[in-house]
């Protein structure tokens, strides 16, 4: 029976949160997993050993999805016999720029947070000066497609880059008292064009093969679309992970 204040690193330890299973592909070879969190809602796994244990969790796209994972995660559910407190939740992922100073691969470090009604929250984690853009993220409900959006979105909320879900995590992470951060890499830039099949396609942020196949069958040059975004949200990925490693070591 383990002691309060004698907890495992798996009680009380940092939580990384995607959205996506390939925004998290390259940092879990970094930090292989080693144990389930047993009766999750979602995929969540304890990675690497001792001081650099990180809990990861991989959501689902949109906000809804978010809030309900992050729910169950700050209800304290219980990991070793004892209620699992994160000591840090970082929202991590690919995100769309809004201005040309960004670039396929490029990492921005949130200093705040809004949302499409304009209510905004500031990171709370605590990060010494480091390499990457720094500046306000925007959370919209819908994936941005158009560089005309981008810029708009850009100009009317003055944030940087824009995704789906890190307003969420930090309301709840707000409310729960617990330290929040944000790291986004760039996955399509401000001058990218995501046409409205595979707006479609990408729908909930997962391809079902019926919708694909009938899609490339309407719009054959959807295929050339589609391998531009794979080849970015690799190099988005990858980046992500350096800059996590970057992060968390320095927390």
């Amino acid at each position: 029976m383990l002691r309060p204040g004698n907890l495992s690193c798996d009680a009380a330890c940092p939580c990384v949160v995607f959205a996506l299973r390939r925004e998290a592909m390259f940092f879990r070879r970094m930090r292989p997993r080693r144990r389930l969190f047993p009766a999750a809602p979602v995929p969540a796994a304890f990675h690497g050993d001792g001081p650099r244990t990180v809990l990861l969790l991989e959501t689902g796209v949109g906000a809804p999805a978010m809030e309900r994972a992050l729910t169950w995660l700050l209800s304290g559910p219980r990991i070793d016999g004892v209620p699992y407190r994160p000591t840090l939740i970082v929202s991590a992922g690919f995100s769309g720029a809004l201005t040309s100073g960004l670039n396929v691969g490029d990492l921005v470090v949130a200093d705040d947070v809004c949302d499409d009604d304009a209510i905004c929250r500031s990171t709370t984690w605590p990060i010494p000066a480091v390499r990457f853009q720094r500046g306000r993220l925007l959370t919209s409900r819908n994936i941005v497609g158009s560089p005309e959006e981008k810029r708009r979105l850009g100009e009317r909320s003055g944030a940087v880059a824009v995704d789906m879900e890190s307003a969420v995590v930090a309301d709840l992470c707000a409310t729960a008292g617990v330290p929040f951060g944000c790291l986004r890499a760039i996955s399509d830039d401000a001058n990218t064009f995501l046409s409205e099949s595979l707006l479609a396609v990408l729908q909930g942020g997962r391809v079902r093969p019926a919708r694909l196949l009938a899609a490339v069958l309407q719009r054959p040059s959807l295929i050339a679309e589609l391998m531009r975004l794979g080849s970015h949200t690799r190099k988005a990925a990858r980046r992500l992970a350096v800059g996590l490693e970057e992060l968390l070591g320095s927390g």
